[in-house]
């Protein structure tokens, strides 16, 4: 049962380390959501083909899916101060030649640099979050999170709606060169954290396929990890089908147009802020423990999938963005217990493996859910399709939760014969 922290911790701003990675961070998001908007209007100004789209979303994802389960030893191996520094400065080189390609009309050599920009993002999101457990105390972690989820969901509110006005009055050039400078100022904010890495254990270094097994296998022998991991896999295997479903639902369906298409990702971004902020509430008297689980983290997965098969069979477009709304309350909170548990539950010198081999997952999911769906998701009516996204969340979110609860028992008893 969750209990009230014995110890008050203060605030993890209080940490100058955190809010040097905090600020720097809220920079460069600011300038990845005005780059996401750049590109689009820049990729569709020169291939004016929904094809064109889909090439920037597979040149950002793909990577991603690859590139993380190879870079976790990496991560764990070197200094994440450095990397992260390194990194920054490396992205904002990948952003000018996101410009070059754009000045020279080649949208290939656009595809290409975004390819890089990614696959150097698929290591910097393991380091930071490999890192932040390092510079605040264990308990404070779950704070950090929420902080997190807060700056990702408000700058999405933001700088999404902005990143449309600046592209028009600026241009994407001009947009796409405040994303390379993002990059640098989040690069100033890393150098001015005082951080000391771990020290490593000695012995042999295992080869280096060995090294991302290792991480592989730490994980099933967590059955909370395995947890995370499968639900994360199930839930962004939907929202393959949601990035199809819902704009396709706001234009045929509700008639909203693309006025309404860009109020959906506002109003998931709002939810996000919303949920994120209430747990935030929550974990101030409660510390993060097994019972966040199955107080909040299936039952929330629960409720964000029942909200998926209402939210498809509404006509009413003031309704319909009211139940939106409340369903993605749900699945901040998911996500926020997501992250916790991949800082919590993973070894410090393993953790970076497991945050990757994470990240490498979701992206699977994504790119098995979007070519299926994109085929055949225009033969599935709307409503069939909430219903069949409710029912893999709920279903889902059902068995990992009976899963876990047996395997925490089993090892409670286990516990207990050792001890007796």
């Amino acid at each position: 049962m969750s209990t009230a922290t014995q110890e008050k911790l203060p605030s993890p701003f209080k940490n100058r380390n955190f809010t040097m990675l905090y600020f720097g961070q809220m920079v460069s998001q600011f300038g990845d959501w005005f780059k996401t908007v750049a590109l689009i209007s820049a990729i569709y100004a020169l291939v004016p083909k929904a094809a064109s789209v889909g090439g920037l979303f597979i040149a950002s994802v793909l990577p991603v899916l690859f590139g993380g389960i190879i870079m976790g030893p990496l991560v764990d191996r070197w200094n994440k101060k450095y990397m992260m520094f390194w990194i920054d400065i490396l992205r904002a080189g990948s952003t000018i030649g996101i410009i070059w390609g754009c000045l020279a009309a080649n949208v290939w050599l656009i595809y290409l640099f975004i390819v890089l920009g990614s696959f150097l993002s698929a290591a910097f999101a393991p380091a930071r979050a490999s890192m932040i457990p390092e510079i605040l105390k264990e308990q404070n972690i779950i704070q950090a999170t929420t902080s997190m989820a807060l700056l990702t969901s408000t700058t999405m509110v933001v700088a999404s709606a902005l990143g449309g006005f600046l592209t028009v009055w600026a241009g994407a050039i001009n947009v796409l060169y405040f994303d390379a400078f993002s990059y640098l100022v989040s690069a100033v904010f890393i150098a001015m954290i005082k951080y000391t890495p771990l020290a490593k254990k000695g012995g042999p270094r295992l080869p280096y396929l060995k090294q991302v097994r290792e991480g592989i296998d730490f994980v099933k022998k967590c059955p909370q990890l395995v947890s995370v991991f499968w639900l994360q896999f199930w839930r962004d295997f939907c929202l393959g089908f949601i990035y199809i479903l819902f704009p396709l639902y706001a234009l045929n369906e509700l008639q909203a147009g693309d006025i309404g298409v860009g109020l959906g990702y506002s109003v998931t971004a709002a939810a996000y802020v919303i949920g994120a902020f209430l747990l935030k509430q929550y974990f101030k008297k409660n510390k993060f423990d097994d019972s966040a689980y199955f107080k909040i983290y299936f039952p929330s997965n629960m409720l964000y999938g029942i909200g998926l098969g209402v939210m498809f069979v509404i006509h009413n477009v003031y309704l319909f963005f009211a139940v939106m709304l409340l369903a993605n309350i749900f699945q901040s909170k998911v996500n926020v217990i997501t992250e916790t548990s991949l800082m919590t539950y993973s070894k410090p010198e393993l953790r970076g493996r497991v945050v990757a081999t994470w990240l490498s997952m979701s992206r699977l999911a994504y790119g098995i859910s979007l070519p299926l769906f994109s085929v055949i998701g225009g033969y599935i009516p709307s409503n069939y399709g909430g219903f069949m996204l409710g029912a893999i969340c709920v279903i889902s979110a059902a068995v990992l939760f009976l899963w876990l609860k047996g395997k925490l028992y089993q090892k409670s008893l286990t516990e207990e014969a050792g001890t007796a």
